[in-house]
């Protein structure tokens, strides 16, 4: 039996996974697949526009080829990173079903803080340039949502102004690449999945949970799945406590939030390495829920160039410390620019220790892991070899 083509998986748990060069994800993917999660294999472009070796096609090629290597034979989708609507077209037209929306970046954070005269300007400035229709404030006022639970929620115009503002231009930018996908893919059959990641530093609201899952359905994005930000106890590269991360209470708010919008799935990132997190999400969210465990093979290909290439390991490092300052600003981390500068130098036994067992070092490299491969061609090709097209 042949690898089936890859699939949309809106209606099925999912889980993220990575796939680079010799760096397959076995155990990963069996205990998805005994658990009944279908798998997304993920995939970035590198340099500015991908390239002849590791544009969209070739980098789909690579995960196929390991897959049928490996005698995988069950549902699977292909999954992408996309930042702008060139991205997103590049990956539709290479037959990707799912698509990863980087938004984090374009969250405007002041908006926790802003005075209300400040929020007016904003929520003005907002509609000026288009990211909000005219009118489109009135789906909101005075209306109550009533939840499975028998409450009810509404969305008071302070709350609504700080959600609108905050992810404003991000849902303007998630419209333009889902438009550029559209365009695409009309008349090719089931449409591409679309996820909304919408990270950040601080955890969500209520309130911020019903903007997104009410205001994305209104304006026709319609994403499979949302990630949100669990707040600063959730972190890459850290473990897992949810008396900290307080995950339970967040899960089950959001599943009752999201039902409003149907079948739209809960996006949990940064899950490698936190034990327990699989059966907690299962419990709580079902088949809504989508899980980002892309990590877990990143510190795999790090833990090899530590090990084996020590050279190679510390050209990484330099690379991940001079790119940490602008790639740190996107996530909540427990270390901070002062921390990396005191990174000790090591022996190259000591590496694999000083980076990969100590949080300082974890989170300075997957905080960095896509802006590296991105910044350097030789370390791309050291640890992503071509696999042959066929």
């Amino acid at each position: 039996m042949p690898l089936p083509a890859p699939t949309p998986l809106a209606a099925r748990p999912t889980v993220a996974l990575a796939c680079l060069g010799e760096f397959f994800p076995a155990d990963s993917l069996r205990d998805a697949t005994a658990a009944g999660i279908s798998p997304v294999f993920m995939h970035r472009l590198t340099g500015e526009d991908g390239s002849a070796d590791d544009g969209p096609r070739e980098l789909l090629a690579a995960t196929a080829f390991s897959l049928e290597k490996a005698g995988f034979r069950s549902a699977w989708g292909a999954g992408c990173v996309v930042r702008n609507a060139a991205e997103a077209a590049s990956f539709v037209t290479a037959g990707y079903t799912w698509f990863s929306f980087e938004l984090t970046a374009l969250l405007d954070i002041r908006a926790d803080s802003m005075s209300l005269d400040e929020l007016d300007a904003a929520v003005v400035a907002l509609e000026d340039s288009r990211c909000y229709a005219p009118g489109w404030h009135e789906h909101y006022t005075d209306r109550e949502w009533p939840l499975a639970s028998g409450k009810s929620l509404r969305l008071p115009d302070e709350e609504l102004a700080r959600a609108a503002v905050k992810h404003g231009r991000a849902l303007a930018h998630a419209d333009l690449m889902q438009q550029a996908i559209r365009t695409v893919w009309s008349g090719h059959g089931m449409a591409p999945d679309i996820e909304l990641c919408l990270g950040g530093r601080q955890r969500w609201k209520a309130g911020e949970f019903l903007f997104l899952a009410l205001e994305t359905a209104r304006r026709g994005l319609n994403p499979a799945c949302i990630a949100p930000s669990l707040g600063p106890a959730w972190q890459p590269g850290a473990e897992f406590a949810d008396e900290d991360n307080r995950l339970d209470e967040t899960l089950t708010l959001a599943a009752e939030i999201f039902a409003l919008a149907g079948s739209l799935k809960f996006g949990i990132h940064h899950a490698a390495g936190k034990a327990g997190v699989l059966p907690t999400v299962r419990g709580i969210l079902g088949a809504r829920c989508h899980l980002d465990f892309e990590e877990d093979t990143w510190l795999a290909v790090l833990g090899s160039l530590a090990t084996r290439q020590p050279d190679l390991f510390r050209r990484w490092l330099a690379l991940a410390q001079e790119a940490f300052p602008v790639c740190a600003a996107e996530f909540a981390l427990a270390i901070t620019e002062e921390d990396i500068r005191a990174l000790p130098q090591v022996a190259d036994l000591e590496l694999p220790a000083t980076f990969l067992a100590a949080i300082q070092g974890r989170q300075l490299l997957l905080s960095t892991f896509p802006e590296v491969l991105r910044r350097d061609r030789s370390l791309r090709s050291a640890i992503t070899p071509a696999q042959p097209l066929r």
